[in-house]
């Protein structure tokens, strides 16, 4: 009886050594498992939530296994691009066979570490079959660079006689898509021309447009307009159409480290250096484009009233040099408007204007005065000059002398200008002229000799009337 209860032990404990030999030393080969991140989930910054298949689940016999899952490193990481958190991925068993798991209360999340985590601790025997989990990639707090990125993945069981996963690991590759975002069309920017000062600016006039971006690759931005001139429209008078260049409107970039400045042309115009804008902090940003035009150049090329308006093309480059290998472009419409308001200004330079008659050469030759630089115009429209007087005569205390004595007209040398005599009704001084900004007249004040028998016989005194230029006859 010894020998034979020997015996049994001895095949027993073959038996049991036997069978932790075949499952502790099987291997298997390493597969990979790609998930593919949306542009979407980026932009949004949402979760991301995919099914993936583990492996397949051998069980020994009827124990409780427990689950679990680890990354080999802690960062998941590219060749190309850099790395990130390896917490940054989560993963649940979803099944076991024919075990469904998803809402189980002892059926955990687990976010992938060096140090792995419990997935699932059965609370019964679990069946040979195909494993599969939810992996769900936390998007919110990582500027995500294009590339694929990978890590070696394991889920595995622990417990005597838990049971084996196959494959024991796998690489897990997520890819992260090149991307360059912008809005599907840019609409106008204004450059809004409602002030003279804008033309006496030291700096000119310029308007800004903020253009939001999401990318996932360092890009190169540039402009073109299709056209090589304004086209115009207006509502107000005009003696000509006006021709005006792109060219005379440069773009750049506000606040941007590579940002250069370019000319509007017909070509691409880039708006950075080489080094292009890097992928911006939770892949998105919203980058100002500036558009200026020179004292200058406003002067000579929007003076009349009215709209210009040039298309513009928006293109966003993929810096070559980046992952991925293929190009990576977005293009988007919109306009620049330069639009021109109906002003007009008249300076009189001198307020008082005087005509003294002191001899007696003065009566008998006439008087006159001149007034270099004595009207300052400016009017975006074509222009006519009147001047009037706001009473019946000059006057000194009781007494009078007719306004018709005067004389108003140019200097010599002055072009442009008719000479009037004075007068309630407004007398036109310059017709249909061409808009101006800080146009000045040279004027002369006179009392010719054929009017200086008005004056005799008047009380010595000083003689005044209002006199008003306008634009328009009241």
């Amino acid at each position: 009886m010894q020998r034979k209860k020997l015996h049994i032990k001895r095949n027993f404990a073959l038996y049991f050594l036997g069978l932790f030999s075949f499952y502790g030393h099987r291997t298997y080969a390493q597969t990979t498992t790609s998930i593919n991140l949306p542009q979407a989930n980026i932009q949004a910054r949402t979760d991301y939530n995919t099914a993936i298949n583990v492996g397949t689940y051998t069980s020994v016999i009827t124990l409780l296994p427990s689950f679990y899952v680890k990354s080999t490193a802690a960062t998941f990481t590219s060749t190309t691009s850099g790395s990130f958190p390896a917490s940054l991925v989560h993963m649940k068993l979803s099944s076991i066979g024919s075990l469904v798991l998803l809402g189980l209360s002892t059926n955990n999340e687990v976010a992938l570490s060096t140090g792995g985590g419990v997935l699932y601790a059965a609370v019964a025997s679990v069946a040979s079959g195909a494993v599969t989990a939810n992996a769900r990639i936390a998007t919110a707090s990582q500027t995500w660079t294009a590339g694929v990125f990978t890590n070696d993945v394991s889920f595995y069981t622990q417990g005597v006689l838990a049971g084996s996963i196959s494959p024991a690991s796998y690489t897990l590759s997520i890819i992260i898509p090149g991307f360059i975002s912008p809005p599907s069309s840019i609409g106008t920017t204004s450059i809004a021309v409602n002030d003279l000062s804008f033309y006496r600016s030291a700096n000119g006039i310029s308007a800004n447009q903020i253009i939001p971006v999401s990318s996932t690759v360092p890009y190169v931005p540039s402009i073109r307009s299709s056209s090589a001139q304004f086209s115009f429209s207006t509502g107000l008078p005009y003696n000509t159409l006006p021709v005006s260049p792109v060219s005379t409107v440069s773009a750049t970039l506000s606040g941007v480290g590579t940002a250069t400045s370019a000319i509007l042309s017909t070509s691409d115009q880039t708006l950075t250096s080489a080094a292009g804008i890097a992928v911006p902090a939770n892949n998105s940003s919203s980058i100002t484009h500036t558009y200026a035009i020179s004292t200058a150049l406003l002067k000579s090329n929007f003076i009349q009233a009215g709209t210009y308006t040039a298309p513009l093309t928006y293109t966003w480059n993929k810096l070559s040099s980046a992952y991925p290998t293929t190009p990576v472009q977005a293009q988007a419409s919109g306009s620049l408007n330069v639009v021109v308001s109906d002003l007009g200004e008249i300076i009189a330079n001198q307020q008082s204007v005087n005509l003294p008659f002191t001899t007696t050469s003065n009566y008998v030759n006439g008087v006159s005065t001149n007034m270099p630089t004595h009207i300052k115009l400016s009017k975006t429209t074509p222009y006519n000059l009147y001047v009037r007087a706001t009473s019946s005569s000059f006057t000194s205390g009781v007494n009078s002398i007719p306004l018709s004595v005067l004389r108003i007209g140019p200097m010599a040398g002055q072009t442009g200008v008719n000479t009037v005599t004075l007068s309630t009704t407004a007398q036109q001084l310059i017709q249909n002229a061409d808009p101006v900004i800080d146009r000045t007249l040279d004027m002369q004040y006179s009392i010719p000799a054929s009017q200086t028998s008005n004056l005799l016989g008047k009380p010595a005194g000083t003689y005044t009337a209002d006199i008003i230029y306008s634009f328009v006859a009241p």
